[in-house]
């Protein structure tokens, strides 16, 4: 990988532009609209892949998000699919190998000062591709306290989370439900 390479790796939306979520905690599945910190939480989660690169620079805050179903906090890196784990893993994997060939060409590239090298340096594989498309699957709920969207899984009919708020809602299922106090006086 020579030095005027880049690389842009980003999540991976549906046909509305949705983002697929997992809870830490519960394990399930949901979607929220693109984040400005997406890229941020992709950085952090390389950061602790790749051995190369010094965890404590460039290691910028996120904010921390809800569950829509159980309501657990955790940061913004937190909330990647495994699709998305396993692929920056790969990928990390694969730019720690290509770092590791640069660092034993340079022997080769510098026969002149070294003649005699112990070693020939083998090309690493190509970098995995971009991440797999995100399938039509949940369905959109909106979310009155930050008019937003969030898609759901059908069967959903619970109470549930604001991801980004982390307002509590009612339940799906129509019913509403009020709560009345009478005083006597």
């Amino acid at each position: 990988m020579s030095a005027t390479q880049s690389l842009e790796v980003e999540l991976p939306r549906d046909s509305s532009g949705f983002i697929r979520r997992q809870c830490p905690s519960c394990q399930r599945i949901f979607k929220t609209r693109p984040s400005r910190f997406d890229a941020r939480a992709l950085h952090r989660r390389l950061v602790t892949l790749f051995p190369f690169e010094n965890p404590h620079e460039g290691y910028e805050s996120v904010p921390a998000w809800t569950c829509f179903y159980c309501g657990h906090q955790a940061d913004a890196d937190e909330w990647l699919v495994r699709e998305h784990v396993a692929y920056l893993e790969s990928l990390a994997r694969g730019l720690a190998n290509h770092v590791r060939y640069e660092q034993l060409a340079h022997v080769s590239r510098t026969l002149g000062q070294n003649p005699r090298p112990t070693f020939v340096a083998v090309a690493p594989e190509a970098l995995p591709e971009g991440m797999p498309d995100e399938p039509e699957d949940l369905r959109p709920i909106h979310l009155v306290c930050c008019s937003d969207e969030v898609k759901a899984l059908w069967d959903w009919d619970g109470p549930f989370y604001c991801p980004r708020c982390g307002a509590h809602h009612g339940g799906l299922s129509g019913r509403q439900q009020v709560h009345l106090e009478f005083i006597q006086e």
